[in-house]
């Protein structure tokens, strides 16, 4: 799967002392009509016992400039619950899931379902906001075990 490239995210749920965070490439649009997404949550860690029926929970989606928050999430540092949401960088508004200033987007959710797939849940949210980021920012991705982001193409390229 390390082939696969994937847009890295923050996903957070709870508030204030109770905040959790954590960082997942398993992030996709799953609907428009309702407007719902999909993320895929390791069912050992703090950010699924976060979740229950609708519970709710944010997709952050990171800029290629956001490494460091990446791996600050992904455990790679001391931190963890509260500690890693640093408030300089982290916007809490009463009944939100904090959320990344700098985000390229994030998208607030309430869950919808949860089904429990051996290791992982696959966790359905329904959109209750979505917060732009005013100039379009490259993403940050990760593939082949590594940090990237996405350069243009040359459309005459196979």
């Amino acid at each position: 799967m390390r082939r696969l490239a994937g847009a890295v995210t923050i996903v957070t749920a709870g508030e204030g002392e109770e905040a959790v965070g954590m960082t997942a490439t398993a992030i996709c649009s799953l609907s428009m009509d309702p407007p719902r997404l999909l993320a895929c949550i390791n069912r050992f860690g703090a950010m699924y016992r976060a979740l229950s029926p609708n519970a709710r929970f944010s997709v952050n989606l990171l800029p290629a400039g956001a490494r460091s928050v990446a791996e600050r999430f992904a455990g790679s540092t001391a931190l963890s619950g509260a500690q890693r949401f640093d408030p300089e960088h982290w916007l809490s508004e009463p009944g939100f899931s904090p959320r990344l200033a700098k985000a390229t987007a994030a998208i607030a959710c309430t869950v919808h379902s949860l089904t429990v797939l051996d290791t992982h849940a696959i966790v359905v949210g329904s959109v209750e906001a979505v917060w732009n980021a005013e100039e379009d920012k490259a993403p940050l991705v990760y593939h082949q075990q590594a940090f990237r982001t996405l350069c243009a193409i040359d459309e005459d390229q196979p």
